[in-house]
């Protein structure tokens, strides 16, 4: 089945699965909302659009991908795709047309039949038309535009649209109900690479490519346990992209992109994220290399994000209010509205995984001594958690506040990692289950929010109440583990339930949910006030065709 749903915001772009697509000269557009076209995020924006599409019979749109669109009607075909990085070419009727329109100040002018569009910032774009078909080009010259679109306009279309179905030749029958979100799914996950670049040795993933364009540390690896059912490959590379721009000290950060990092880090899920690409290639030399750096990347973490000789971790934060723990991923959560150093039960929790996990690579690679040194890390963390941060009296585990010697009493999602993480014994998991299936806490219509319900602040700005993908399933997998498999599918099934009915009604995958499934992700605020229409310019909104979203989605699709 190839997507045919419209939705404003979806992203095209082209892929670095079918030539070069780097991040510096970027040219990536959006769906529009109120005309078929896409408007392309250039500094000066541009939107190329057909034109009055009143006047077509029976019109159908045959293909909305991430690089095609096609629309057939009685009269004729009209269709846009990427040929390459900066061209797009396609054909359409005189009865509408084919047109760009331009925002800020940007000067038309003609040269033959091409029409070029030069902007003060020193972009440039043309559009030629000829016989029903067209050619529309970006560049940083006007001589490079006009060479491209002549040399669009001579393209064979029709190979280059069999070309880009291909992909979606092996997506699921057209009679599964998950069918076309399986093909929105491959159509992203396909749209988000960028070629080797810079300090970035080789393929590599963003969350959505606008209005984020870096790379992050976990959404590489929740990316890489999606693709490592379309191209084992590419999921290995986008676990050695995080790898490439990794410290001589083993500190990885939380952002990169090809000429510079961040400062802080991220939850280190890699060792874990490499195990599960590894059970698809059986690559051992994969594994090598990951159990090489991910060894130096703990040990950081070790020296720099203890507070005391405790084998419990805290994260950096930082004074914004609305962005207290970008570190955690959990931006704005309402656990560190205050500002106490806290022994994090999310950050504890992963590193026991990845303890873990790491054993199980070195028993894998037959390093008895890796082996026995991560055991005994996993067991020191476990030891800690337990006797620290689990509250007997609540039966929930919670943060420490270490200044203040107590526990920091906000429940989130952040409590139940160590069912994940295989920390908790059964007892303790059954407590944690009690929570989780709490209506006036955790058991929503959609769980599990991101805090209880009877938090203060619960609502549904990001992490104060609203579900998001990735938690949903890292605790869903550690239910299974604990032999809990009928809760663990049914928050699986709801996962893909909800992401398939939004999909459907509004076109897009979103980055976060309701958790009773009653509000459109649309309509959500994100670090505030939501605004209308989706302009990430001036307000960033619930993220539209969401990289983890989309990637855990497919993985469990291909359960």
């Amino acid at each position: 089945m190839i997507p045919t749903k419209w939705g404003q915001g979806q992203l095209f772009a082209f892929s670095a699965l079918e030539g070069d697509a780097f991040f510096t000269d970027d040219f990536t557009g959006t769906l529009s909302g109120d005309k078929i076209g896409v408007i392309f995020h250039s500094l000066c924006r541009r939107t190329l659009y057909f034109g009055d599409m009143n006047n077509l019979i029976a019109p159908k749109l045959k293909c909305v991908t991430s690089d095609m669109i096609i629309l057939e009607t009685l009269i004729g075909t009209f269709s846009m795709l990427f040929a390459e990085r900066h061209l797009v070419v396609g054909e359409y009727e005189d009865v509408s047309g084919v047109f760009v329109s331009l925002g800020g100040k940007c000067e038309t002018v003609r040269k033959g039949d091409i029409e070029i569009h030069n902007s003060d910032d020193g972009e440039y774009t043309a559009i030629l038309k000829k016989e029903g078909r067209f050619a529309f080009a970006y560049g940083k010259s006007e001589t490079e535009v006009i060479i491209l679109c002549e040399k669009g306009i001579t393209l064979d279309l029709e190979a280059l649209k069999a070309k880009k179905i291909k992909p979606y030749e092996k997506a699921l029958s057209d009679n599964d109900r998950y069918a076309a979100l399986y093909s929105k799914c491959i159509s992203v996950m396909r749209c988000q690479l960028f070629s080797p670049e810079g300090n970035i040795k080789r393929i590599w993933s963003t969350p959505d490519r606008l209005p984020h364009r870096n790379m992050w540390l976990w959404d590489s690896v929740f990316h890489a346990i999606g693709h490592r059912h379309l191209n084992v490959k590419v999921a290995q590379d986008l676990i050695f992209a995080l790898f490439d721009v990794q410290r001589e000290d083993g500190f990885i950060p939380h952002m990169a992109r090809p000429d510079c990092i961040s400062d802080i880090t991220q939850p280190p899920v890699i060792g874990w994220g490499a195990w599960l690409v590894y059970e698809k290639s059986g690559d051992k030399e994969f594994l090598k290399t990951v159990s090489e750096n991910n060894k130096r990347f703990l040990l950081w973490c070790q020296n720099n994000r203890r507070k005391t000789e405790k084998e419990l971790y805290s994260w950096h934060t930082n004074p914004e209010l609305n962005n207290r723990c970008d570190e955690s991923g959990m931006d704005n959560s309402p656990r560190f509205d205050t500002e106490s150093d806290l022994y994090a039960i999310d950050l504890s929790c992963y590193m026991a995984n990845e303890a873990r996990f790491m054993k199980k690579i070195a028993d894998e690679l037959g390093d008895k001594e890796s082996s026995d040194f991560f055991g005994s890390w996993y067991n020191k963390i476990k030891a800690d958690i337990e006797s620290t941060l689990w509250c007997e009296g609540d039966d929930l585990y919670y943060d420490f506040d270490i200044t203040d010697n107590c526990f920091s009493k906000v429940k989130s999602v952040a409590s139940f990692l160590p069912i994940f993480s295989g920390v908790c014994d059964e007892e303790q998991c059954r407590k944690l289950i009690a929570h989780l299936e709490n209506p006036d806490e955790f058991g929503t219509e959609f769980s599990i929010p991101s805090i209880s319900k009877t938090d203060k602040t619960f609502g549904s700005d990001m992490w104060r109440g609203s579900v998001w993908i990735n938690y949903n399933y890292m605790i869903s997998v550690g239910l299974a583990d604990y032999g809990h498999c009928d809760l663990s599918q049914k928050i699986k099934d709801k996962i893909l339930d909800v992401i398939n009915e939004w999909y459907n009604r509004t076109g897009t995958v979103y980055e976060f949910y309701d958790s009773e499934n009653k509000i459109p992700p649309f309509c959500f605020n994100r670090k505030g006030e939501v605004y209308e229409p989706y302009e990430f310019r001036v307000k960033y909104q619930a993220i539209r065709d969401y990289g983890w979203s989309i990637t855990l989605a497919f993985d469990l699709m291909n359960e």
